[in-house]
């Protein structure tokens, strides 16, 4: 439970302590006091977002700090999971602190340690529930009547709740997953279908490095076949015909001529040597030139083979500007097909995963919605106890429960219908109720459901509009009945209901440069002129202190 509550220059109040009572606690002043700042100083250590606008004249910077009673169980809520760590002995408390500056900027502490504002958020809302003096109004939104609903369910029903905003969002980034995939493959499928062209041309084609250069000297030889036989040939028989001499056997001759002059002059000597040299290079040649002759032939199926392969790589050439470069291109096309190649199985895989995410969030529906309709005539029936107690005993209270399209939150509308005297037919209870029913209304659902959530602090922030005389005082009785098992603090305009205050806290407003909040604990003497002047007398004449008592005797 919040056992102290301090605030240091929020807008006109300079500074305020409160330290409420286990039970009922009551905020109350004259309209425009200031009484409503107290709760949104509460909503600041709650994670509510801060403004430059809520620093007061008395500093740069507002500060409100509160420290919660909790036990470890309570500390091991998971909706405390982002403070839980920062908290060394539960038995100091949980102390919450936030200041903001002037600039805007804020810090927020928990044990004196950093933390975030989502963190506290996500915490404040299992310490504290504040029902506001929009609630009636605010019960006119599907949403906030599902939420009623769900937190009639306790900590199980929060549970599948959070169980389906998971699924919901799993399924939100399938859905992102599987369009961008399909984008991504629209954009591929032409470059892809390139690729595989390149690929297969060169899976066909298999160039070599130089194969055109080799090519082209063999269509030559083939092309000109006969006259190159014929040219060999004729050479060869110049160096050694069949008959008669040839260049071999005439260098043969001079060489014997030289080396027989060597042997009386030797300056000879090195030219025979050269000419030994020429005829065993001529008679080599004569050798290659018969073979050549014999290996050249005039092969056109060969030359047509030659042909066609050379227009093929001509064609790669032609594409790619190189032969080597477009063994390069069919490489680096067969690497990218790798990678990508298999896009059709990847969409095959993030259209599975989205409808597996949409199976999931369906069954969190499912459990979901299978539980509100449980949840709903149980609400309904606590619901209807406690309007008879609040004068309505004759009202029906029906929660329905329709489907609607997916979302984060379930695939159910929720819709609270109220006949708020027998005959008429249930509606809306937007449409149904007037302001003074409609706020019995708002306080029955928030205790109905409080009954199953069970959070240890209940704010009540005026929500006692249109209500006065008998009603007021069983508003005052219900609240009451709920502090006995719940830390209640409630800021109201009703004396009916302040009379029952186990603690009584008084707002004042001083005039001046500049005005000025301030906030004090009151006495029984206290207590009894501030009922005096909220039933419309004089504080200080004895007939209105009398009435006064009477009503805190009464109540």
């Amino acid at each position: 439970m919040l056992e102290r509550l301090a605030v240091a220059n929020l807008v006109v109040l300079r500074r305020a302590e409160l330290e409420p009572a286990p039970g009922l606690t009551v905020i109350t002043g004259e309209t425009g006091a200031g009484k409503t700042i107290l709760a949104g100083a509460l909503g600041l250590v709650l994670g509510a977002k801060g403004e430059a606008g809520l620093v007061g004249p008395h500093g740069d910077a507002v500060e409100v700090e509160a420290v919660f009673r909790i036990d470890a169980e309570a500390l091991a809520d998971a909706a405390l999971d982002g403070v839980r760590e920062l908290v060394d002995d539960p038995d100091d408390g949980l102390i919450v602190t936030r200041r903001l500056g002037a600039d805007g900027r804020g810090r927020t502490l928990v044990q004196g340690r950093s933390a975030t504002r989502g963190a506290l958020e996500e915490a404040g809302g299992r310490l504290v529930g504040v029902v506001s003096q929009h609630e009636a109004r605010r019960l006119a939104r599907p949403a906030a009547q599902r939420a009623i609903l769900d937190a009639a369910g306790g900590d199980a029903q929060a549970a599948r709740v959070r169980a389906m905003a998971e699924a919901w969002r799993a399924l939100v980034e399938a859905r992102a997953a599987r369009a961008a995939a399909e984008a991504e493959a629209a954009g591929l499928a032409g470059r892809l279908a390139e690729l595989e062209g390149i690929a297969e041309r060169l899976r066909e084609a298999v160039p070599r490095p130089g194969e055109v250069e080799e090519l082209e000297a063999e269509r030559q030889r083939l092309r000109y076949a006969d006259v190159l036989a014929a040219g060999a040939g004729a050479a060869a028989a110049a160096l050694s015909p069949d008959d008669g001499a040839g260049a071999v056997g005439l260098a043969g001759e001079a060489e014997r001529a030289v080396r027989a002059a060597a042997e009386r002059d030797p300056a000879l000597a090195p030219i025979a040597d050269d000419l030994r040299e020429a005829v065993v290079r001529l008679e080599e040649a004569s050798r290659e030139l018969h073979a050549y002759a014999g290996r050249v032939d005039h092969d056109p199926a060969r030359l047509q083979e030659v042909e066609a392969r050379l227009d093929r790589l001509a064609d790669l050439v032609r594409r790619h500007g190189s032969l080597e470069e477009a063994i390069a291109a069919g490489e680096e096309a067969e690497r990218l097909l790798a990678v990508h190649g298999d896009e059709a199985g990847g969409l095959e895989a993030v259209r599975a995963a989205e409808a597996a995410a949409a199976g999931a969030a369906e069954a969190a529906a499912a459990a979901l919605g299978e539980a509100r309709r449980t949840l709903a005539p149980q609400l309904a029936e606590a619901v209807r106890g406690h309007l008879a107690d609040l004068g309505m005993a004759d009202a029906a209270v029906t929660l329905e429960v329709a489907e609607r399209e997916l979302g984060a939150a379930g695939a159910d509308e929720v819709r609270i219908l109220l006949a708020p005297n027998p005959g008429l037919a249930p509606a809306p209870i937007a449409d149904a109720a007037s302001g003074g029913e409609l706020s019995r209304v708002a306080l029955a659902l928030r205790v109905a459901a409080h009954d199953r959530e069970a959070v240890p602090t209940l704010v009540f922030d005026e929500v006692d509009a249109g209500v006065g005389g008998a009603t007021a005082l069983a508003v005052g009785r219900t609240l009451r009945e709920l502090a006995a098992s719940t830390q209640v603090i409630c800021i109201t305009h009703l004396a009916q209901i302040a009379a029952l205050a186990d603690r009584h806290y008084r707002v004042s407003k001083a005039t001046g440069e500049p005005t000025e909040t301030t906030i004090e604990l009151l006495d029984d003497a206290g207590v009894e002129a501030e009922l005096a002047r909220m039933l419309g007398g004089d504080p200080e004449a004895a007939e209105a202190l009398e009435l006064a008592r009477r009503l805190r005797a009464g109540a």
